[in-house]
């Protein structure tokens, strides 16, 4: 707690997933999204906590004016407000699990959950040879071309190659 003596400023958010023995655990601190595909829907495993995150903010859209999220890490000027723990999820890897989509807020602002879902299902799912990192710049260019101008980070974890299938 040192640091917080110190006069430096910034923040982070992030997003992370562990996989472990068949069990994805996703982790949220802020306002970046894990998002599933299963079977072609899409499902967020996390939240976005926004500062009208009604259960820990009380309403209130910023926090003292300036953060706009009610969970984040660094913004020390704001830790009385700002919860620094993350949600946590945990679910077994099933095989209609086909891929995780991890991104900033830049990208789902300008992205919808089942759009992203959509377009990266052609270059993920059912082919011989999957291409991940293109679908991941696709998506960033798709939410750049919409008007996003801020950070736009994508990462795509493909599910469906973790679990054993019946043949």
């Amino acid at each position: 707690m040192d640091f917080l003596k110190e006069d430096v400023g910034g923040s982070t958010c992030c997003v992370t997933a562990m996989i472990h023995k068949g069990d994805l655990v996703v982790s949220n601190p802020g306002d970046c999204r894990a998002v599933l595909s299963r079977n072609g829907v899409a499902e967020a495993l996390t939240s976005d906590h926004h500062g009208g995150y009604v259960d820990f903010c009380h309403g209130v859209w910023r926090i003292q004016g300036s953060l706009a999220v009610s969970r984040a890490i660094g913004n020390k000027h704001l830790k009385q407000w700002v919860i620094a723990e993350p949600e946590t999820k945990s679910l077994k890897i099933q095989p209609e699990c086909e891929f995780l989509i991890l991104a900033s807020d830049d990208l789902w602002n300008k992205v919808t959950n089942q759009e992203a879902v959509n377009l990266v299902r052609p270059f993920c799912v059912d082919i011989d040879k999957p291409e991940p990192f293109s679908a991941c710049k696709k998506l960033a260019e798709l939410s750049s071309w919409r008007g996003s101008f801020g950070d736009i980070s994508v990462m795509i974890i493909q599910l469906e190659r973790l679990v054993s299938r019946p043949v």
